[in-house]
């Protein structure tokens, strides 16, 4: 399933951009008048919650793109930002990356996983253009670094895993107004991740232990240290942050399975007996460990509400047939061309969204996990992942919302005894 959508990606990828002239087609802009009305703009964008809609129009489609290049936009002369990507197709992108660099001074470090620059039939003009303007050297205060190929830049073994991550850092925006900002998005930077694919992403401000974990994580990313790495999480007041792979081979070491193991399903209080309320919306359903403890906890009482687009036969089957656990698949081949030599990708869900609305860890909470990490053994053992759990009901409201717009939209949605979900 996974190779199959990623020769889609690519060749859908290379269908919206124009080698020969950098052209990136449709809804993403090319580098111009539209781009430099961006940069001419340096307001500091919103912080919290973005969503992008494939079924909407250019904006919705384009607005976590947006969003991360107007804090490109607003960061400040001799200010650093630093970037964490799987895939990165988007020369418009990676030119104003590049401008930040050699216009206002920006230190900009770059960390990507190899296959942004050898997957097959994808113009690598986004890696060029940083390249020729930022080197390679890391000694230096900019660069952009490929993890080795054929492996994640921290994983313990050869041949397994990939930089997964997605996430942009920022020292200081708009004049300082907004320093130590983290956008952690599910979005690559592609086009298939705009116009096909429901993603999210969150941003956060001023928050120092959030930003220096995450900084650290970054600083060993582009090192390759594997030796010494270890699996890592940070707490950071409403926030914490999780970094991954992490050792082990059990549910006692599987970071989703440890934290859903807090939840208690039913509570009583003054105004009676509730259910603790669990959704998610994720590309990929394929670790047993949680599939499982997903159909426990509808056992004990809690309400469990998924939306998927992968599975694999042992997890779509403990994720089936218990009373108040439901599930939707998205896999949907929308324009209808999927016997045409070039297809493009189907619509699906590629966030990895986990909402707890109840009893967790002793205490009544309303909480998101979001980031790059699917629920996978390789996004647990092999892969450089980025997950943050944020508790705040502001945020827990959004994502819930945009949980039932990516529901609501989800086909074949429960008739997903298919082969294209399993």
């Amino acid at each position: 399933m996974h190779s199959s959508l990623h020769r889609r990606l690519a060749t859908f990828a290379t269908a919206l951009a124009v080698a020969a002239a950098g052209l990136v087609l449709g809804p993403v802009p090319q580098a111009g008048a539209a781009d430099a009305a961006v940069a001419a703009d340096a307001a500091v964008p919103p912080m919290g919650p973005v969503f992008n809609r494939p079924t909407g129009d250019a904006a919705q489609q384009n607005a976590i793109r947006d969003r991360a290049r107007a804090m490109i936009a607003a960061a400040d002369r001799g200010s650093t930002i630093q970037m964490a990507l799987y895939h990165f197709w988007d020369k418009a992108f990676a030119q104003e990356l590049a401008a930040a660099h050699t216009d206002r001074d920006i230190n900009v470090q770059v960390v990507l996983d190899e296959t942004t620059v050898s997957t097959e039939d994808v113009d690598d003009a986004s890696y060029d253009t940083l390249r020729t303007a930022l080197g390679t050297d890391m000694s230096k205060p900019s660069y952009v670094k490929l993890c080795a190929a054929g492996r994640s830049c921290l994983g313990p073994t050869a041949g397994t895993g990939i930089n997964h991550n997605k996430f942009l850092l920022f020292s200081s925006l708009g004049g300082g107004t907004a320093k130590q900002v983290v956008l952690q998005m599910t979005s690559n930077l592609t086009p298939s991740n705009y116009l096909r694919y429901w993603n999210s992403a969150v941003g956060v401000a001023g928050n120092a232990e959030l930003y220096t974990a995450y900084t650290g994580y970054f600083g060993k990313l582009g090192k390759q240290d594997r030796a010494n790495w270890k699996y890592t999480s940070a707490n950071a007041g409403a926030y914490k942050v999780y970094f991954f792979p992490r050792a082990g081979s059990g549910n006692d070491t599987d970071t989703v399975v440890n934290a859903l193991d807090n939840v208690a399903c039913t509570w009583t209080d003054s105004a009676g007996t509730h259910r603790t309320a669990i959704r998610a919306a994720m590309l990929k359903i394929t670790r047993q460990g949680v599939a499982d403890k997903l159909r426990s906890l509808a056992a004990a009482g809690c309400t469990v509400d998924l939306v998927y687009s992968e599975t694999d036969s042992g997890t779509w089957s403990a994720l089936h047939g218990q009373t108040r656990l439901t599930t939707r698949c998205y896999q949907h081949d929308d324009d209808g061309d999927a016997n045409a030599p070039k297809p493009t990708p189907n619509r699906i869900v590629h966030s990895k969204n986990l909402m707890i609305d109840g009893m967790y860890a002793g205490a009544r909470e309303k909480l998101v996990f979001t980031g790059s990490h699917n629920w996978s053994g390789p996004a647990l053992r092999d892969n450089d992942e980025s997950m943050v759990r944020i508790n705040e009901a502001a945020t827990y409201n959004a994502f819930v919302t945009n949980f039932n717009d990516t529901r609501a939209a989800a086909v074949p949605g429960t008739a997903d005894d298919v082969a294209a979900c399993k």
